[in-house]
């Protein structure tokens, strides 16, 4: 049986409780938020398809690659940890990144942004592989701790939240259309590796 990890970052840091991510000043939240929404609709479809799903959000990264890779060690199946985050910088596009260190990450994250092309509004969905010391820096911290060989983990940034032509992704459908989509990458990912 599969194991999917959903940690939703920016809340749940015992040493900055407040941290809920960047701010949306178009649809008036945070990203901690938006990612709650789009895990809710990611976590309803993997459990209906029949995959296993656990939901973390505390501490640091240190802390919940522990927690992530004590599941996977109990696992017997597919593992795979997401990082829930959603971008900000003015971009357009949709982002799914991978340490490049990991073929099993590459092929989660080639999935899931393939499946992402289908909402509407992401003309563009990138896999992106994040490395220590560049731009990327930041996704690469988010998984880099994922136990090698036995679990796959990619960094969720499906869209922006400071993008007018995403505003319709912000929305309750919106972020149900971007969860359902992810979960669907995520079962064709494990079906492959079946």
């Amino acid at each position: 049986m599969s194991l999917i990890i959903l940690d939703r970052q920016h809340i749940g840091k015992p040493n900055n409780p407040d941290d809920l991510g960047a701010y949306s000043e178009i649809s008036h939240e945070h990203e901690a938020h938006l990612v709650g929404q789009y895990f809710l609709e990611i976590e309803c479809t993997l459990r209906a398809l029949g995959h296993s799903v656990v939901v973390i959000s505390d501490g640091a990264y240190s802390r919940r690659h522990q927690r992530a890779n004590s599941f996977f060690a109990a696992s017997s199946g597919a593992a795979l940890y997401l990082a829930g985050h959603v971008n900000a910088g003015g971009g357009s596009y949709g982002a799914v990144f991978h340490d490049h260190r990991s073929s099993m990450g590459s092929v989660a994250a080639t999935f899931i942004a393939e499946s992402l092309q289908g909402v509407k509004g992401l003309k563009k969905t990138k896999v992106i592989e994040s490395k220590p010391g560049d731009w990327t820096e930041h996704a690469f911290n988010t998984t880099s701790g994922i136990w090698k060989g036995k679990g796959a983990g990619v960094c969720l940034e499906p869209f922006f939240l400071d993008c007018k032509k995403h505003k319709h992704l912000m929305t309750d459908e919106g972020l149900e259309s971007v969860g359902h989509a992810i979960a669907l990458g995520v079962d064709l990912w494990v079906r492959k590796l079946r």
